[in-house]
């Protein structure tokens, strides 16, 4: 694994997605690699629970996949399958479904983003220029999916970085969707299988110093417990944590400190932004809502109920429609999660207060219903520091200069290092991963 100085290849800091794809890449070569991870498990923003309480396995992080990409890649490879869903999109007030037509009043807005503009700013300011007689309702909407897909606030995220996103529906977005059968954590392990035997990968291993020159670095550590544990010394560092925790103030825990500094990449990381994401995963003693909702054009029952949104502190909730299963998602984004965590109070009471608003019943019927939910603090989380990012307006060079490697010796990976918008996803992650495995390999020659 080491040379006759004692110094390993490449040591891997963080054992989400994008570290151990590339970590996949570079053991397939024979370099030799030691993967750090602060946490007790691997996967970073991909967390799978199995709760055999649960019909379905419980995604606290990641869920819908990509079909066909490399984490459907990495989910075959361990024996998984996907589902498929198709539309299914439901505007919900008082008691009243109606179907949502998501092109007619979503994408001919934004679709007014192709060509991108020359000029970057903020959402809201373009929104206000370009579609200032726009429907009432239609710029409600937009406005609701641009905060909540992509995590957002919509006076900061830029629209030339939003425009690469036109078209594409990496993360799950557009009209077809899929979901891991089996959980996403399928592809964790599919990620993992062929680092056994080949790579050191050591849990509970929270890097906090990089002293680095060309050529060679030493990578400090500590244990979950505190305790000094012995560096690891390396010829080449590739760094995959979140943003977030690129941001982190020094001394906080799970922030990294390079030594000497890296002035570039510290001005690249303070343009981009960590979006925030509340989301949560009831279970209730029936799908209630199928009996309660009045499904405009739908007496019979033939189209798919697979999103329900509304206007409240929580927007957006999902079913795992086509399977049937008495399992809701809720989810806000980007301001809508700001807003409502600023209130104070559980998010779980203000996500039932939505849920009742929009299904038009008491709090105390969702309630009785209620028989368990599971939700994981993304923003609390000291190795996450968010749920994933976006790119505010004039910042768009910066995920470029964010994935540049330093001197040959320090290469950066990870969702927020991915380009032509696919920086917020497990695949964009995982192409981070192989692009700076790729890297790194080069310089190695």
């Amino acid at each position: 694994m080491g040379d006759a100085g004692g110094r390993v290849d490449v040591a891997i800091v963080g054992g989400g997605v994008s570290g151990l794809a590339a970590a996949g890449e570079l053991v397939a070569q024979g370099a030799g690699v030691v993967l750090l991870e602060a946490r007790g498990r691997l996967g970073g923003r991909v967390h799978t629970l199995y709760d055999p309480a649960h019909p379905l396995p419980v995604e606290l992080g990641a869920e819908f996949v990509d079909v066909p990409g490399p984490a459907f890649d990495a989910i075959r490879s361990a024996g998984g399958a996907a589902y498929r869903s198709v539309g299914g999109q439901w505007e919900v007030a008082g008691g009243v479904a109606r179907c949502l037509d998501f092109d007619d009043s979503i994408e001919r807005i934004l679709k007014r983003l192709d060509p991108p503009p020359e000029r970057d700013q903020p959402f809201a300011a373009w929104l206000d220029e370009c579609c200032g007689g726009a429907d009432a309702h239609a710029r409600s909407l937009v406005e609701r999916y641009v905060e909540g897909f992509h995590a957002s606030e919509l006076d900061r995220v830029g629209v030339q970085w939003l425009a690469t996103t036109i078209g594409d529906s990496g993360g799950g977005g557009g009209e077809v969707r899929f979901h891991p059968l089996g959980g996403f954590g399928l592809a964790v392990r599919g990620l993992a299988a062929p680092l056994a035997g080949r790579a050191d990968v050591r849990l509970g291993t929270a890097v906090h110093t990089v002293d680095w020159r060309r050529g060679e670095a030493e990578v400090r550590s500590r244990s979950r417990f505190g305790a000094e544990m012995e560096p690891v010394r390396a010829r080449r560092v590739l760094v995959t944590v979140p943003l977030g925790v690129l941001q982190a103030m020094e001394g906080s825990q799970g922030a990294i400190r390079f030594a000497p500094a890296l002035a570039e990449k510290e001005a690249a990381v303070a343009k981009l932004a960590m979006g925030n994401v509340v989301k949560i995963t009831f279970r209730f003693a029936s799908a209630f809502w199928d009996e309660v909702l009045e499904w405009g054009g739908d007496q019979e029952g033939t189209r798919e109920r697979k999103f329900i949104m509304g206007a409240g502190d929580v927007p957006t909730w999902w079913t795992p429609s086509p399977v049937c299963a008495p399992v809701l998602t809720a989810w806000a984004g980007g301001g809508a999660a700001r807003r409502m965590l600023e209130r104070g109070g559980d998010p779980v009471s203000h996500a039932i207060d939505s849920l009742a608003a929009m299904l038009g019943v008491p709090r105390g019927r969702v309630e009785a219903e209620l028989v368990d939910w599971r939700r994981h603090d993304w923003h609390a989380d000291a190795f996450a520091r968010g749920a994933y990012t976006y790119v505010p307006a004039g910042a768009l060079p910066a995920q470029a200069a964010l994935g540049q490697p330093v001197d040959g010796t320090l290469f950066f990976a990870g969702e927020a290092t991915a380009t032509d918008g696919w920086n917020g996803t497990v695949d964009g992650a995982i192409h981070s991963g192989q692009r700076a495995a790729g890297e790194i390999l080069q310089s190695l020659k």
